[in-house]
């Protein structure tokens, strides 16, 4: 019996050791990489063009009290309520978002920030009244037909 011990206590060990490897914290989620908007698409492709593409040069120039900034400042993903517009010039793509804080898009790389919220529906507008009428038949009348516009 006294030779079983040793390995019991060994076993146990080797358990414990292998628990704690297992229960080891995961790597933490990559840091997402900032979003640089501009006002002007012009002013963001200059940005990029002078720190060569290289978006941390970009950010050490923007977070700069004394660097010009060129109307440019790193957007918080947060605080973008949609895509305004989409662009592609010269094989590069670039978006325009709309944000929460400010009435004027700013232009970003494509793909750097999704909206978080849902694309907005359209507005309803004349025409879209018209054909809600059209379809939606509560007596047994044939729907009047719609006058023309000039």
């Amino acid at each position: 019996m006294r030779s079983i011990r040793p390995l019991l206590l060994a076993l146990a060990v080797a358990g414990t050791a292998q628990a704690t490897i297992r229960e080891a914290p995961a790597a933490p989620a990559p840091v997402p990489v900032p979003a640089i908007g501009c006002a002007s698409l012009a002013n963001l492709r200059l940005l990029l063009r002078e720190s060569k593409d290289v978006v941390a040069t970009a950010v050490a120039r923007l977070t700069d009290d004394k660097a010009d900034h060129l109307g440019c400042q790193v957007v918080a993903r947060d605080a973008v309520a949609g895509i305004a517009e989409h662009l592609t010039l010269n094989g590069s793509a670039y978006d325009c978002l709309t944000l929460r804080t400010t009435s004027v898009c700013h232009w970003v790389v494509a793909g750097t920030v999704k909206p978080t919220e849902a694309v907005a529906k359209p507005r309803a507008g004349e025409k879209s009244k018209a054909a809600d009428k059209a379809t939606d038949r509560t007596s047994d009348k044939p729907a009047a037909p719609e006058k023309s516009r000039r």
